[in-house]
C-alpha cells in the first residue's frame, strides 16, 4: 500500500511568557471548538477522518504487472521504464529474466521496480542453471522455488515449471501437494476476492513456438476449475495471447470448455480461469501459425500486462501496455 510521507520544518523562535500564554489559550480554545464540532457532527451521524501526513490506503484496490521472457536489452529496459508509469504496488516476472550466465545485469535493469519486496518471480528455464538459480534464491529471500502471498483481497501463487522437471511438479510432488492446499486454503478464505497463478511454461497456447503443456493441462486445470482461480499468467512463448474463461475438459485436455464468449467482459464471476501469455518484456519475438479457438486476441508485441483491482476488490480490469507508444492494446474486465 502506498504510503506518502511529509516533513515539516520545525523553526525555534523566542518568545514571552505572556506570548506564550496567549498562544496556549488560543490553542486550547481550538482544540476544544474541533472537539465540540466533531462531536457534533458525530451525533448526527457525519463523520470526518484526518489525515497527518499519511494518505489514507484502501487494501482492496491497487495494481500490479506482470510479463515474462525479458533479458537485459533495450526492449527490457523500456519495458521496466513503462511499468514504472505505472506505479505498481506489485510487480511480477514470470520467468526467463536474464539469458546471460549470471542475474546481475537483469537485477540492473529490474531494479528501479526492485523496491519494498514488491518484485516477485516464477522460476523459468534460464533461472534452472545452478548459480543463477542460487542467485534468485538468495536475492530474494526463497526457501522454496513455488511459493504463495496475499496483498489485499488477491491471492498469488507462484509455481515452478521449468524444462526437464528438475522441481517435480507431477501428482506425487511435493509441489502438487502445497498447490493443492494452498488453492483450497485461499478458495475458503473470505477475505480473498481473487486468486491469481503464475508460472513459466505455458498450460494452453496457440499455434507458436511452444505448445501447451498437457501435463499441466491434466493435473492443474481441475484445481484451478474446483478452487476458483481468476487468472493464470504465463511466459515462455515471446508474444501476447489471452484465452476466453475455460473449463477443463476430461476427454480431450487440449480443446477445453469455453464458458464465456464475451471478448472483454467476463462478467459476474465467470466459471474457468482466464490463461494469459505475456512473454513479451523484450526477448525477439515468436511468430503464429495459426488462433485456437480458445484465444481471444493474440499478437506480437513488447510490453505488459497491468491489472487494477477496483471497487472496493470487486472489479478486475487488465490492460495490455505495448512498448512503441505506451497505450494499451488489448483490455479485459471481470466482475464479481
Amino acid at each position: 500500500m502506498k504510503i506518502d510521507h511529509t516533513t515539516s520544518n520545525i523553526r525555534s523562535i523566542k518568545i514571552s511568557l505572556f506570548s506564550s500564554f496567549k498562544s496556549f489559550r488560543k490553542n486550547i480554545f481550538l482544540l476544544f471548538i474541533v472537539v465540540f464540532v466533531s462531536f457534533g457532527l458525530s451525533t448526527f451521524g457525519i463523520f470526518v477522518k484526518y489525515t497527518f501526513g499519511t494518505a489514507e490506503t484502501n487494501e482492496s484496490e491497487f495494481n500490479f504487472v506482470a510479463a515474462g521472457d525479458f533479458g537485459c536489452g533495450t526492449n527490457a529496459n523500456k519495458t521496466i521504464t513503462n511499468m514504472l508509469l505505472r506505479e505498481p504496488e506489485v510487480v511480477i516476472g514470470l520467468g526467463d529474466l536474464s539469458y546471460q550466465k549470471t542475474a546481475d545485469c537483469w537485477f540492473q535493469v529490474v531494479s528501479p521496480l526492485d523496491t519494498d519486496g514488491r518484485l516477485k518471480i516464477a522460476i523459468g528455464d534460464n533461472e534452472m542453471f545452478p548459480a543463477k538459480f542460487t542467485e534468485y534464491m538468495k536475492h530474494f529471500n526463497m526457501d522454496s522455488p513455488y511459493y504463495s502471498f496475499d496483498y489485499g483481497n488477491v491471492h498469488f501463487l507462484s509455481m515452478a515449471t521449468a524444462k526437464n522437471k528438475v522441481i517435480p511438479y507431477n501428482k506425487t510432488s511435493e509441489q502438487y501437494e502445497f498447490v493443492k492446499e494452498d488453492l483450497k486454503r485461499a478458495y475458503e478464505n473470505n477475505s480473498i476476492n481473487w486468486i491469481v497463478v503464475y508460472s513459466f511454461r505455458s498450460f494452453y497456447s496457440s499455434n507458436t513456438t511452444h505448445p501447451g503443456l498437457d501435463e499441466l493441462q491434466d493435473l492443474y486445470h481441475p484445481l484451478f476449475d474446483k478452487y476458483g482461480v481468476d487468472i493464470v499468467l504465463q511466459a515462455h512463448n515471446h508474444n501476447y495471447q489471452r484465452t476466453y474463461s475455460l473449463n477443463f475438459n476430461e476427454t480431450r485436455a487440449f480443446t477445453p470448455v469455453i464458458t464465456d464468449r464475451d471478448p472483454e467482459r467476463y462478467e459476474y464471476d465467470p466459471k474457468g480461469p482466464i490463461f494469459i501469455t505475456v512473454g513479451t518484456a523484450g526477448e525477439d519475438l515468436y511468430d503464429f501459425t495459426g488462433q485456437a479457438p480458445f484465444v481471444i486476441t493474440q499478437f506480437q508485441r513488447h510490453g505488459f500486462v497491468n491489472i487494477d483491482i477496483v471497487e472496493n476488490g470487486t472489479r478486475l480490469n487488465g490492460k495490455f501496455y505495448e512498448n512503441r507508444e505506451n497505450t494499451d492494446k488489448d483490455h479485459f474486465t471481470i466482475i464479481k
